[in-house]
């Protein structure tokens, strides 16, 4: 039980410092002038572009890939935007090693840690409440 508890606080205590390396991350590409965005297809042919800072919908659509190339061109012309996607493409993130766990137990376990109830959380692994939500977030 002590090795699931340990898997548990070692998957909290990665996500938290690579919320640090990721805002690291967004500072160094802002600092640069550059504006993070997320979004892109939705469905076939729904999309929408997304300011990550303000959540505010730079543009929406629904003439699928083409439509979203061409909203992004015309928004940005000039290549200063990154997507958020990229941001954790360039970030070294943590992976935690789930020991004797099957991968797919692994994954569950900690989809659980990141996004289960803090309070059962805490109590399993004999951490705050306030700490687990930190380190949630």
């Amino acid at each position: 039980m002590s090795d699931l508890k340990t898997f548990i606080q070692d998957v909290l205590e990665a996500n938290h410092a690579d919320n640090g390396k990721i805002e690291e991350q967004i500072a160094r590409f802002e600092a640069e002038g550059r504006r993070i965005v997320a979004g892109g297809q939705i469905s076939e042919t729904t999309w929408d572009i997304v300011d990550w800072r303000t959540n505010e919908i730079l543009a929406a659509g629904e003439d699928g890939l083409d439509g979203y190339l061409a909203a992004g061109k015309e928004l940005d012309p000039d290549d200063k935007w990154v997507h958020y996607d990229r941001v954790l493409e360039d970030t070294d993130l943590t992976q935690v090693d789930g020991g004797d766990l099957p991968d797919g137990l692994a994954d569950v376990i900690e989809d659980w840690a990141l996004s289960g109830d803090a309070e059962e959380i805490a109590e399993f692994i004999g951490w705050s409440v306030d700490k687990v939500e930190l380190y949630q977030d």
